[in-house]
């Protein structure tokens, strides 16, 4: 069965309902619920953590780094607030690229995009980076600093490695990457029970450890903290969108990093 038939049916869960449904959205059926209700509190929470820290660091640099476009790869259905409602300072637009190969991600986003000139969805495979880069050149100004936000979609690509690797190496210097992504260095017997739950669904999240984490991220030059838990990245700036939820003591099985391009 062709992916947007599965998209579209109610009988079989999506990978974009189920993400849904674990960071606390709406927009997902009886059966998403019941694949979701498989997965453990601390893989959830990691999710979750990890959406706090993208929506964070987004404002940050619109506040504190004067970046005001983004290009969100894997966007997944929309939960308010978003990227673009975090990237919006002092009254000021960001333009926002969304990207993701899922029918039903589309038909959400057009919806909502409709009216929303600084705001465009494209459908489109994000591992295809001729395809992304054309999205990115037919919307934003590659001569002005632009971020991507890759939080919570590399764990479900096979090979994120070699499609970061290579998106990198076409992006013009200065660029800014904000990016999450699952581990199972902590409570791993959790993190890797639920992503097998998953995986019998054919909703292959496939956690990573640091070394691979930091690995990915070696071209570019990381604001501090480096790479930590999403909730320990910067918790003492002050959000107007999105603060972390749990005390930083607390350990989290995610990893989550900001990152600059050397020119």
């Amino acid at each position: 069965m062709a992916d947007h038939e599965v998209a579209l049916r109610h009988d079989i869960p999506s990978s974009a309902r189920v993400g849904n449904m674990l960071l606390g959205g709406k927009d997902n059926y009886e059966i998403d619920r019941i694949v979701a209700a498989n997965v453990s509190k601390r893989f959830a929470v990691a999710l979750r953590e990890g959406r706090r820290f993208l929506l964070r660091a987004v404002e940050y640099l619109s506040r504190e780094h004067a970046v005001h476009q983004y290009v969100e790869l894997g966007c997944g259905i929309a939960l308010p607030p978003d990227v673009g409602d975090a990237a919006t300072h002092r009254g000021e637009s960001a333009r926002v690229l969304y990207l993701d190969h899922d029918v039903l991600v589309a038909a959400h986003a057009h919806a909502l995009l409709a009216h929303s000139p600084n705001r465009r969805f494209a459908l489109a495979d994000i591992t295809d980076t001729c395809a992304v880069l054309d999205q990115i050149a037919g919307f934003l100004d590659l001569g002005q600093p632009l971020a991507i936000c890759l939080s919570g979609t590399a764990e479900l690509l096979p090979d994120a490695p070699a499609m970061l690797t290579e998106l990198t190496s076409a992006l013009p210097p200065g660029c800014w990457i904000i990016f999450s992504h699952l581990t199972d260095d902590v409570f791993g017997e959790d993190i890797r029970d639920s992503a097998a739950q998953l995986a019998c669904h054919a909703i292959p999240y496939r956690p990573r450890d640091h070394a691979t984490v930091a690995d990915m991220l070696a071209p570019y030059r990381l604001l501090p903290p480096g790479l930590v838990a999403p909730h320990r990245w910067r918790p003492e700036f002050d959000s107007r969108v999105s603060q972390g939820f749990h005390p930083v003591e607390w350990e989290l099985s995610a990893y989550a990093a900001v990152g600059h391009l050397p020119g």
